[in-house]
Parts: structure tokens; C-alpha cells; sequence
């Protein structure tokens, strides 16, 4: 299924964010923040942060886990070379 230019666009405020951390670990509420602040041109819901998270996960380009505090995401290699590929 195609995604929309707005959903494009916080998939990859999603990997951007994750890269700048280096492959750390970053908790779901601070990436969300991240992701709003990169995208408040669209005043994006927390709804629709949270689908291009997943969608990230689900397309391989963020892995996440669950710790005591939360859920964390990083990027993988697959986010890593999306990136690269759509010239982030």
C-alpha cells in the first residue's frame, strides 16, 4: 500500500530523528516530541506519530523494546540504508 506525502514525511522524521542518536536507544515519548518538533508545519496527531513508528518497525527500519520504563526504539541497518536511499 502507497503511503501519503504527510505520511512520508514522518516516516522519515522518524529515521531522522533515530539517526542522529547514533544507535542509541531513545524512549517512545521523547521520540514522539522529536518527531512533533520536526513536523509542526503539519501539526501531526500523537496518533499518527505513533502509525509511522510502527510502520518503521514493521518495515524493519526501527527495532523496538521493551524495558521496565517503556518501550525504546533505534534505528537498523534497514533504516540505516532507507535513509541513504531517500537521501536523508
Amino acid at each position: 500500500m502507497s503511503r501519503s506525502p504527510d505520511q512520508h514525511t514522518l516516516d522519515r522524521a522518524v529515521i531522522s530523528v533515530l539517526r542522529q542518536v547514533s544507535g542509541r536507544l531513545v524512549p517512545e515519548d521523547a521520540l514522539i516530541s522529536a518527531v512533533e518538533i520536526k513536523t509542526d508545519y503539519l501539526a501531526p496527531s500523537r496518533a499518527e506519530i505513533e502509525e509511522a513508528i510502527r510502520y518503521a518497525e514493521r518495515e524493519g527500519r526501527a527495532l523496538g523494546v521493551t524495558v521496565e520504563t517503556g518501550k525504546k526504539y533505534k534505528i537498523t541497518e534497514a533504516g540505516e540504508a532507507w535513509a541513504l536511499e531517500v537521501k536523508l
